[in-house]
């Protein structure tokens, strides 16, 4: 069953099934000017942004990956067949972000570094967690969504420019703690929420840079409240929770900021 995604602030509904078949396998002999997945980029992207996360917090060795790459079961195709993600944890937090989105489009001819962007969601309740329990997280099946949703829209870089901030309703996880869904059966989040300090884009290449998208959840009267006001009341949600010291994090016990 595919999972389905509802996107604001311009876009509307995205009313089709978020998952669609996966690419073609690569050809067993590559074409001139095709990239294949020895092109020396891929390292240079996967170092660059590792270093820029590193800077933020101690980045973990293994990676969030899967066993079979989920395209193969008919997941939105990544730019190639690696899909994963990484832990960061920056002192008395954990981040659990993207690792992918911003690769090549392996058997193409494009330069662009994939979709431009790699996401991400900040989880002080995770501070120290393990891997297992970070992979059966309800944090991690929001990210694992946002980033098919990238993946299906072929990027959000056009509502961030339009946009900035914009707002999703995202299906709610089935460990999802009850305070946070609304009458939908939905969990609200802002997409692109920045504070001081923290770095929101990457060089991972000269002349290649990518964005670093924060997912931040939003309780369900402060859904409500963005739904009802748009861009006005996007920014000033973003700005309650940046006065507020919450900033760009999910802590999963937060009080509302319509409180």
């Amino acid at each position: 069953m595919g999972r389905r995604g509802l996107l604001s602030g311009g876009l509307g509904a995205l009313l089709g099934g978020l998952f669609r078949p996966g690419k073609a396998q690569a050809s067993e002999q590559a074409q001139p000017g095709i990239i294949t997945l020895d092109d020396p980029r891929y390292e240079r992207f996967f170092a660059a942004r590792a270093q820029v996360w590193s800077t933020i917090g101690t980045v973990d060795d293994d990676v969030i990956a899967y066993l079979i790459s989920p395209e193969f079961q008919g997941a939105p195709a990544w730019p190639t067949n690696r899909q994963a993600f990484r832990t960061v944890r920056p002192a008395g937090s954990l981040i659990i972000v993207s690792d992918g989105l911003s690769d090549l489009f392996v058997d193409t001819d494009s330069q662009e570094p994939g979709f431009g962007c790699e996401v991400f969601i900040e989880c002080p309740d995770l501070a120290g967690a393990q891997f297992a329990d970070i992979r059966s997280s309800w944090q991690f099946d929001l990210i694992e969504t946002l980033a098919r949703n990238v993946a299906h829209l072929g990027g959000i870089q056009a509502p961030i420019r339009q946009h900035g901030i914009f707002s999703m309703e995202l299906p709610a996880p089935a460990t999802m703690p009850a305070h946070w869904l609304t009458q939908r059966g939905t969990v609200g989040a802002l997409i692109n929420v920045t504070v001081p300090g923290r770095p929101s884009y990457i060089e991972i290449d000269q002349d290649v840079e990518i964005r670093l998208v924060a997912l931040t959840i939003l309780l369900p009267d402060e859904t409500e409240y963005v739904v009802a006001g748009g861009a006005e009341r996007r920014a000033d949600i973003a700005q309650r929770l940046v006065s507020s010291g919450t900033g760009l994090a999910s802590p999963a016990n937060r009080r509302s900021m319509l409180a």
